[in-house]
């Protein structure tokens, strides 16, 4: 969605208001942090693609969906808020790419067909995920892929996230903040799983897939909050975390349709 006035477009982008500059200049940036390999989490996910036919679930800013089919993948690139797919079309458009306000669950793809889904940072926002996944199962060609990236529940940022809330009084602020707080708004905070490896795993499992390949990404940095403020801990590309792959923010794991 976008908002205009006689002088200016803005784009609303994870909860916050963009200039067309401003967002253009944010993509660019993120793009070429991809581009350069600086990302483990998109470097892992190239490396796990498999076929021709790709569906990007969640795609956001479509950042990825591009890059992916500048790689000669046809990509179809979907996500439920208007605002995203607006942001993909005017900022990461390409002939390989397909994108639409759709929800995958209320709009049913046939059966059979793509060859690899990705449901990158998403999974941890939907509020029924085994229901995704056994879509995603119907929709995949027979030996197709889903890869999915989420937040690592045992990664350090929040085993000392979880420290912050350790008396009674943070908990309530914490349990009045989330009764307050604007539900389905897409943002990164706006999270209501989190899964460690072996829960992920169970619950590809039960949904009808078998584990191929997983990576654990991201070095930092890492903040925490300290007496209301947010306080640098680990810097980014600390030696600390590479050598302590459980500690890591981020799981992209990789599994296969089972036939059966």
């Amino acid at each position: 969605m976008e908002h205009q006035n006689t002088e200016k477009k803005f784009y609303f982008f994870d909860g916050k208001k963009y200039s067309k500059n401003e967002l253009e200049n944010m993509i660019k940036t993120s793009v070429e942090w991809i581009k350069n390999g600086k990302s483990e989490r998109a470097e892992a996910t190239f490396k796990m693609l498999e076929g021709k036919e790709i569906l990007d679930v969640g795609c956001a800013s479509g950042s990825l969906a591009k890059l992916i089919a500048k790689k000669g993948y046809k990509v179809h690139a979907i996500d439920v808020l208007e605002s995203s797919i607006e942001i993909a079309k005017d900022f990461c458009s390409d002939p390989n790419v397909s994108y639409e306000v759709r929800d995958v669950i209320k709009q049913q793809f046939p059966e059979n067909s793509f060859d690899c889904v990705i449901f990158l940072e998403t999974i941890e926002h939907v509020e029924n995920p085994a229901i995704f996944l056994k879509e995603f199962h119907r929709i995949l060609k027979p030996g197709g892929c889903v890869i999915i990236s989420t937040p690592n529940a045992t990664s350090l940022k929040n085993i000392l996230y979880a420290l912050s809330y350790r008396k009674r009084v943070k908990r309530n602020k914490i349990a009045a903040d989330i009764a307050s707080e604007q539900k389905h708004t897409g943002t990164q905070l706006e999270h209501v799983y989190n899964w460690d490896f072996p829960v992920l795993l169970r619950l590809l499992d039960r949904c009808g897939f078998e584990h191929v390949d997983h990576v654990i990404a991201g070095s930092g940095p890492v903040t925490i909050p300290i007496f209301g403020k947010k306080v640098q801990i680990i810097k980014d590309n600390s030696k600390i975390l590479k050598n302590f792959e459980p500690l890591k923010s981020t799981h992209i794991i990789k599994a296969r349709k089972r036939s059966n």
